[in-house]
């Protein structure tokens, strides 16, 4: 509850920033260091952490010992130097730390590919509620979303918003897709509890479609007992009629994360399965041939020069010889875009983000890796 004294003491943002370095530290870096073991072969520090298929209710895959889906993107922090001299201002020193780029490919001058789905939770909640408002944004290829939301409510042009305008919006209407209420997301933003009702009413005026949606979901849930994913795969929730109202209002907020957090786990685990199909020996166990498997046959000459290495929710990260990044590229592409059809508009529910990286010097941690298989 420290936002709730931001304003009333500077010690509240050296202890936020404290904790930040301490889960940095202790929690990523340290763990991640603890358990390095160099192979002999490569002479690299090679981390494998132990794959958990069933921890979670949504059906997302987890990781432990350690935890390599948690690792922090960039963080940044200040530190004061202070002379001898009493009576001078103490220097400011800027610093960043970005912990993701310690780890390199475990092969000599490969490279790492990255491609993750944009926004998919959100365009899950825009193919089961079906709101033409949300559709329509979500169609504009060129358009970033949160930006065109916040544009809209504070009724500035999207060229005049500002990145903290659109965190906020970022994190307002994930707020909402999980299931928050005025309090939590007032926590969440920053805001008074009034304010973040307000916002709440805004954007039901703005998505009537998400709005309805959302108590559909919840009522549903009441009836049968659970929800479902895109796929089929169920949750039941027996809280949500049989609990007191702190587990109701618990199970109704699961109801509606469950449906679009878990059919995103489904998707991305059809991702995994074919990628890694592609880049072995080109079959699935128990999977029917549909048009990507045949397109898949053209990979071949990618198989043992690309490796799965990574999971990261929405994310697949690939280490890749450099002679075979284009067609990395294409795989990731073309199977992550086609992994799940979505009602809507005919466009790419697909970010591709290739970031390629080729470390010489610095510390040297890779990722082992991990092998898919089917789910029974």
């Amino acid at each position: 509850m420290l936002f709730l004294f931001r304003d009333q003491h500077p010690i509240i943002s050296v202890i936020k920033e404290h904790r930040t370095l301490a889960k940095l530290l202790n929690g990523t870096l340290g763990s991640i260091c603890s358990r390095a073991q160099l192979c002999s072969k490569s002479q690299r520090y090679i981390i494998q952490g132990n794959w958990l298929q069933t921890s979670t209710a949504t059906g997302r895959l987890s990781m432990e010992e350690p935890n390599l889906q948690c690792v922090e993107h960039l963080v940044d922090f200040t530190t004061l130097k202070n002379d001898h001299d009493s009576t001078s201002m103490p220097m400011v020193d800027h610093h960043e730390i970005n912990p993701r780029d310690f780890f390199i490919p475990t092969q000599e001058n490969w490279l790492l590919v990255t491609a993750d789905y944009s926004q998919i939770e959100l365009r899950l909640m825009a193919h089961f509620s079906k709101d033409t408002a949300l559709i329509e944004l979500l169609s504009k290829p060129d358009g970033d979303v949160f930006t065109m939301i916040a544009s809209r409510w504070t009724g500035k042009a999207e060229s005049l918003i500002c990145s903290k305008e659109r965190e906020t919006t970022k994190r307002f209407i994930y707020g909402i897709l999980y299931g928050m209420g005025a309090n939590s997301l007032a926590e969440q933003l920053e805001c008074s509890p009034e304010d973040a009702a307000q916002k709440i009413q805004s954007f039901k005026r703005f998505f009537p479609g998400v709005s309805s949606w959302l108590h559909e979901a919840v009522a549903s849930c009441r009836h049968k007992g659970y929800v479902e994913t895109l796929m089929g795969r169920r949750r039941f929730l027996s809280k949500i009629t049989a609990g007191n109202s702190k587990e109701k209002a618990k199970a109704q907020r699961q109801a509606v994360n469950s449906i679009c957090q878990g059919s995103a786990a489904d998707i991305i685990k059809v991702a995994m399965i074919k990628v890694h199909s592609a880049i072995t020996n080109g079959s699935t166990v128990g999977a029917t041939v549909d048009s990507i498997d045949v397109a898949m046959q053209n990979f071949s000459e990618i198989r043992g020069r690309c490796h799965l290495i990574l999971q990261v929710h929405d994310e697949l990260v690939l280490e890749v010889d450099p002679c075979m990044v284009a067609e990395a590229v294409r795989l990731l592409q073309t199977v992550m875009e086609n992994s799940a059809s979505l009602l809507g508009p005919s466009v790419s529910f697909l970010l591709l983000r290739a970031t390629l990286n080729l470390y010489k010097t610095g510390y040297i941690a890779s990722v082992t890796e991990s092998i898919v298989e089917n789910e029974d």
